[in-house]
């Protein structure tokens, strides 16, 4: 839910700036990655090979944004 709540504050800001939710599944993937750990635990991954790095601090830039905004009850 969290990882939901996020993800559409992004899209509110900026439609498009992320690929989405991906659940990891399948045989030999539990899809955890120390999300057990903490119920507000999740894993986001910004930008790739291909980005400069002037994109991805634009984009975590954003995402601070959206995440402030989560915290502070806005969402």
């Amino acid at each position: 839910a969290l990882a939901s709540k996020i993800n559409s504050n992004l899209e509110d800001q900026i439609p498009g700036i992320s690929r989405g939710i991906i659940k990891k599944s399948g045989s030999g993937v539990n899809g955890i990655y120390n999300q057990d750990l903490s119920p507000y635990s999740i894993l986001i991954e910004v930008g790739g090979q291909y980005n400069q790095i002037n994109e991805v601090n634009n984009t975590l830039s954003i995402l601070a944004k959206a995440i402030l905004r989560h915290l502070e009850g806005d969402i």
